[in-house]
């Protein structure tokens, strides 16, 4: 086949749904599929085979995370866009969102998937444009949601019937046994925040939180991994702390960080699933997470993972604790998560998703859930 992937956000911007796209394309086109990813221009970010950049996309903040938009694509640009390049499929991340995904869905004259990735609670957008939205979610072939918990935040606004397809991890890149990073060299304990630094992954709490667990482990490390606009921020709650340490961003080099990590914390307060998760799964990293819709769906509170209510720094420090106190817990927790990251296997996940692309071009219905 010949599919574009439509997407908002792709590198230099950093998330799960970026990460999606590129795997997804990565893998459709080991098995002789002609793939697009088609997004808009951030900054300076060079021109690559595959990827086509329209418009310019700028952040905005909403719903506590950093979002983005392109200017300058119209419905008419992107009509001739896939007119020339013939496409036999469009598939749309995030498609009901303003504004290059819902105008790639209402310019599409061929079979569209839309995948959504996100969870949220109210819309006002969505309650007070639906008619708009409604009858871009109609020209939908077939609908994905990434977990129950995302196809469940769009059941409230649009009968999608959405069939479950998660996100998928590259189990050839993330691996356990990598060299470690300059940074995490040594015998002390590390503490592993891997995220984008937005108010919704906890790191203000987890910060909050290492300070406890200072005082009851002064050897201990806090290893930061990640960018965006409110480092600085981050680092001014830091206060200078010698035992923190802010990498930037970091995009091949991941798996040495997760692999090197006595424990991988995950405070995030609002998530759809959780990449990250199974990044650090595959390589092997104990887990501290928030116990939150979307990361239930994806790991278990004392199998593979140790959960703890989100924005409560004391106790995500007394479950820090635990894991880096209990070498056999931190085993425990490792084994298992290494056997469940197998079923997110990115062959296995396209496997799925091209079942939908064979239902929406008229085949058979696609199965309606992989993975958990």
């Amino acid at each position: 086949m010949k599919i574009a992937l439509v997407t908002e956000y792709y590198y230099p911007h950093f998330g799960g749904v970026c990460e999606h796209v590129h795997y997804l394309a990565a893998e459709l086109r080991t098995r002789g599929h002609e793939v697009d990813i088609v997004t808009s221009q951030i900054g300076d970010a060079p021109e690559e085979p595959g990827l086509i950049r329209l418009g310019r996309s700028i952040p905005v903040y909403i719903n506590g995370s950093q979002a983005r938009i392109t200017l300058g694509v119209g419905r008419g640009t992107l009509r001739k866009l896939f007119r020339e390049r013939a496409y036999d499929l469009i598939h749309v991340h995030a498609p009901l969102t303003p504004t290059l995904p819902i105008f790639a869905v209402e310019a599409a004259e061929v079979p569209v998937v839309g995948t959504f990735h996100t969870n949220f609670g109210r819309s006002l957008a969505y309650t007070l444009l639906h008619p708009v939205f409604a009858h871009a979610a109609r020209r939908l072939d077939a609908a994905i949601a990434v977990s129950p918990t995302a196809a469940a935040a769009m059941d409230r606004y649009f009968p999608l019937d959405c069939r479950i397809v998660p996100n998928g991890v590259d189990l050839h890149f993330f691996h356990p046994g990598v060299p470690a990073p300059v940074s995490m060299r040594d015998d002390t304990p590390h503490i592993l925040f891997l995220g984008r630094l937005d108010p919704r992954n906890g790191l203000s709490e987890l910060i909050d939180a290492f300070g406890h667990v200072s005082e009851r482990m002064p050897d201990v490390r806090l290893i930061v991994v990640g960018d965006g606009p409110l480092r600085g921020h981050y680092q001014r709650l830091a206060a200078g702390n010698p035992a923190i340490h802010f990498e930037g961003a970091v995009k091949e080099g991941r798996p040495a960080y997760y692999a090197n990590a006595t424990v991988y914390a995950c405070p995030t307060t609002k998530a759809s699933f959780g990449i990250t998760l199974l990044e650090a799964m595959a390589c092997g990293a104990p887990i501290v997470c928030s116990d939150i819709p979307g990361f239930t769906d994806v790991v278990r509170d004392g199998h593979d993972c140790l959960m703890v209510p989100a924005s409560d720094a004391h106790r995500l420090a007394d479950g820090l604790l635990r894991v880096l106190r209990d070498r056999a817990l931190r085993l425990r927790l490792t084994e298992a998560a290494l056997a469940e990251v197998q079923r997110y296997d990115w062959p296995r996940v396209t496997d799925a998703i091209v079942a939908v692309y064979q239902e929406a071009l008229g085949g058979a219905r696609a199965p309606t859930r992989v993975g958990r």
